[in-house]
């Protein structure tokens, strides 16, 4: 997981793995381990620094402790790919609407789940058949854009000739094509309060996620 720099500050490092990264123990508080009593008196763990360029500097605390098996820019690379799942939560709360389930029955309720990921593998099919051939991957368009077109695409094929399904379903998959999806962290879009330098008291100060071109 991610962590600040002023998480960073309360553990005690140990020997260093590596370029950017050290073995590192944290002592929870006593009315932590109150709250907690199942908590060990010393939480040892791995601590890795990384920047990505024209971003401040970042840190990544894990249990993974081999640095031989896990590799520190595999692990960097594993949690940014996060952003991907998340964009997937959010099609299916806001592309299929799951959230809104109208079941009253724990049976219907499943039903209803099961119906909607079903729904959701469907699009993530006809995804994978329009970037088939390509460089891009079915995760690089656009899955609400996919779900309206093939909205659209099945009230014609409703009403077309058997001859004509395949030519429309080779439109349908240009159309999804033609959708790719914003990537982060290369937004182009600001964000509010994204370039300013942020006080965190007793003098410290916290450099803004995109520092290019901003002063330290």
């Amino acid at each position: 997981m991610r962590v600040s720099d002023q998480a960073v500050s309360f553990a005690k490092r140990m020997p260093k793995l590596g370029t950017e990264e050290w073995l590192v123990a944290f002592h929870p508080t006593p009315a932590t381990r109150r709250k907690d009593p199942w908590l060990p008196t010393e939480i040892t763990a791995r601590l890795i620094r990384y920047q990505a360029p024209g971003f401040r500097p970042s840190w990544l605390i894990t249990s993974l402790m081999d640095a031989d098996a896990y590799t520190r820019e595999e692990l960097v690379d594993l949690y940014h790919r996060r952003w991907r799942i998340e964009t997937i939560y959010r099609e299916w709360k806001h592309g299929l609407d799951i959230q809104n389930l109208r079941s009253h029955t724990p049976i219907g309720i499943l039903k209803e789940i099961h119906a909607h990921l079903l729904l959701s593998n469907l699009v993530r099919w006809v995804m994978t058949d329009a970037t088939e051939g390509s460089s891009e991957t079915p995760v690089d368009l656009s899955f609400t854009t996919t779900l309206t077109h093939i909205e659209n695409a099945l009230l014609i094929m409703r009403r077309a000739h058997a001859p004509q399904l395949a030519g429309l379903y080779q439109q349908l998959l240009d159309d999804v094509r033609s959708c790719p999806i914003r990537q982060r962290p290369g937004r182009s879009y600001p964000r509010t309060n994204d370039g300013k330098v942020k006080n965190r008291g007793h003098g410290k100060r916290q450099l803004p996620a995109r520092i290019a071109g901003v002063l330290t």
